[in-house]
């Protein structure tokens, strides 16, 4: 194994490289941190500023170590990135020999089987949706992957295209006559073939929950990079609970009535599919009873699980996928087996969530759309799960993101992972983020609960954008506030606006990007994984502090297990979680060295509560201003606050 350090170093292989090669120390020192694990073995945390060079700092150890290396992202922002332009880079600029494959979730690929199928009968939900059936039997003629990234303008929620993905619950493995020219079984002999899996946190824990059945994708691994890392509690929780929908229903019975067309019978309802409809109608229609006075999330305590109208239609539910399984099952071929396989799976989430009563874990239910509904047991705690099923079974792991570390200290994130015994290490953003930034808190500004906040918010946010001529993301943490902003601001007329849920993340960054003196609108999801370096933006603003909603199920649970144990969960819970969405939230501004720009958050509790100095000391070093003012001579080169 090659030493990393003299890669990164003056005169180094880097430095022949890269044009725009600059010295970083911070690089240096992380890439010999991630040789010297990779090498010993144990888990590594690095928190490593924006600017720092990190996935360089990964990727290099990882290619000498000679190990079969798995580099897991939170977004497949980072995943693409990492696959098509860095590991490029090592390979074509460096002149390094490596085998890499990049490995997206199975519903990412087209099923070869599912879509003949579909297209020798189909079935539209919607009418505009027909148009996209030629569109998807051209390219599958040509893909050599498979993955619909291919189709740039494919819309994320395509009814369609989930009936005909390689999703797992239709997937029949080795007995489907497409096996061998099936994408994923090409996929997987790639990555057999390679030394560096380039995966997001969602497959590699889906992958991690199957590993002993068909349907595991990632080869043999015992080496694991988590990029994004501060996603990987939130994943971990999904993938080691159970969640099921009245969205699977509908999917189930939409293939059984194609099982039931494909042997000459009725299209429409065959196969048990109205019946199964009908009692799912009903039993879901008991459930959404209990959700007409909530938003969001709800507690499923035992308590609610019961009742004589549940119970009732519960077995109903459960006898009409019974018969769909015996209808399966009665076809004789693989896709009845598939329908066979996913009614008895659908029935033993239903019964696990509705009969069981672990204290490890919380129950719960939630509306979608105009009739969904899903219900969930997620753990309340994943430290042991993620320690005993992952870490200790792995010679190494590095775990870095640009934000692990709450004041300095990495000992919350360790907590909820099960790690507290390994090795830490900080490196600083080579950013000079007193030049490059203000951060703009809004003297007297009133409390969010007040009455006249939004008010002022829009006030504030009007005049900021008009400091900074548009060229800006506000991220809210909530939906309501920003629907109400953007009508606010739509009422001014004044700049495009670009608003989360009308096109797909990455379509709406590069809209942004594209047009002069944009606003763009997120809740959540704009938060991670957004890179717009560069002129397009020169503010974030974000509404409020990220605490998560109290009342939320599984937030409440683990509040109510830390005050059990004789803690505080707002300080040793609440608090760091919002410090780490914050820093997230407002390292979307500088990208580059060359970046510039305000921050601002209208929240006034980061001067007025005590907890506000815990968000402060865990921010980079800007100046902190009160008044726009300020703002307003900051952003005129060559002065400053």
């Amino acid at each position: 194994m090659a030493p990393a350090g003299p890669f990164f170093a003056p005169g180094g292989p880097l430095s022949r490289a890269h044009p725009a090669y600059e010295p970083r120390p911070g690089q240096e020192e992380m890439a010999r941190a991630v040789e010297r694990v990779f090498r010993d073995g144990g888990v590594l945390m690095v928190e490593a500023g924006t600017g720092t060079g990190k996935t360089l700092a990964y990727l290099v150890p990882a290619i000498e170590s000679g190990r079969r290396v798995v580099v897991s992202t939170g977004t497949r922002n980072l995943q693409d990135q990492i696959f098509r332009k860095d590991l490029p880079f090592l390979r074509e600029r460096a002149g390094w020999t490596l085998s890499a494959c990049l490995m997206k979730g199975r519903d990412n690929y087209l099923c070869r089987q599912r879509f003949a199928e579909f297209d020798a009968q189909p079935m539209f939900e919607a009418l505009d949706e027909r148009k996209w059936l030629p569109k998807l039997r051209k390219w599958g003629r040509k893909t050599e992957t498979g993955d619909r990234a291919e189709i740039a303008d494919l819309p994320d929620g395509l009814r369609l295209w989930r009936d005909v993905n390689a999703k797992a619950d239709t997937c029949t493995g080795r007995k489907c006559p497409e096996f061998e020219q099936c994408w994923l079984t090409k996929l997987k002999r790639r990555a057999e073939q390679s030394r560096i899996l380039v995966v997001n946190h969602y497959l590699f824990f889906a992958d991690l929950a199957v590993r002993s059945a068909f349907g595991a994708v990632l080869p043999d691994y015992d080496t694991v990079v988590f990029d994004e890392a501060h996603l990987l509690e939130e994943i971990a929780t999904q993938y080691f609970g159970i969640q099921v929908s009245s969205g699977q229903v509908e999917d189930l019975a939409r293939d059984a009535e194609a099982l039931a067309a494909k042997a000459g019978g009725a299209s429409k309802g065959g196969g048990g599919a109205a019946a199964l409809r009908q009692a799912a109608r009903e039993f879901f229609g008991v459930i959404r009873e209990r959700l007409e006075e909530a938003s969001g999330r709800v507690r499923f305590d035992a308590p609610d699980r019961g009742g004589p109208a549940l119970e009732h239609e519960w077995a109903l539910l459960a006898g009409a996928l019974e018969d769909i399984a015996g209808t399966g099952s009665a076809h004789g071929d693989e896709a009845g087996s598939a329908v066979e396989v996913r009614s008895g799976e659908i029935k033993e989430a239903l019964a696990l969530v509705l009969r069981r009563s672990d204290p490890g874990y919380v129950y719960s239910l939630e509306a979608r759309g105009r009739a969904g509904v899903i219900l969930a047991a997620s753990p309340i705690d994943v430290s042991t799960l993620l320690r005993e099923s992952l870490f200790t079974r792995l010679h190494a792991a590095v775990l870095t993101s640009a934000t692990l570390a709450v004041e300095g200290r990495f000992d919350f994130f360790q907590r909820r992972l099960g790690l507290e015994q390994c090795e830490t290490r900080i490196v600083e953003s080579p950013f000079d983020h007193e030049a490059q930034a203000v951060l703009y808190l809004p003297a007297r500004m009133p409390e969010p609960k007040d009455r006249g906040w939004l008010g002022r918010a829009l006030d504030e946010i009007h005049a900021l954008l008009e400091i900074t001529r548009g060229r800006a993301f506000l991220l809210f943490t909530s939906y309501a506030v920003m629907a109400r902003v953007r009508v606010g601001l739509e009422r001014e007329g004044s700049w495009t606006l670009f608003v989360q849920g009308e096109g797909s993340k990455a379509a709406l960054v590069e809209e942004f990007k594209a047009t002069e003196g944009a606003v763009l609108l997120g809740t959540t999801s704009f938060w991670h994984g957004v890179d717009v370096p560069g002129d397009a933006l020169s503010l974030v603003v974000v509404d409020k502090l990220p605490f998560d909603v109290p009342a939320d199920p599984l937030v409440a649970a683990r509040i109510e297990r830390i005050l059990k144990a004789g803690g505080n969960p707002f300080a040793e819970y609440q608090t760091p979680l919002a410090v780490l969405e914050l820093k997230q939230g407002l390292g979307r501004l500088l990208r580059s060295r060359s970046d510039r720009g305000i921050l601002a958050v209208l929240d006034p509790r980061l001067t007025t509560r005590h907890y506000g100095r815990t968000f402060l000391a865990s921010l980079p070093g800007y100046p902190v201003v009160r008044d726009l003012g300020s703002c307003r001579r900051f952003f005129q080169p060559g002065e400053t606050p």
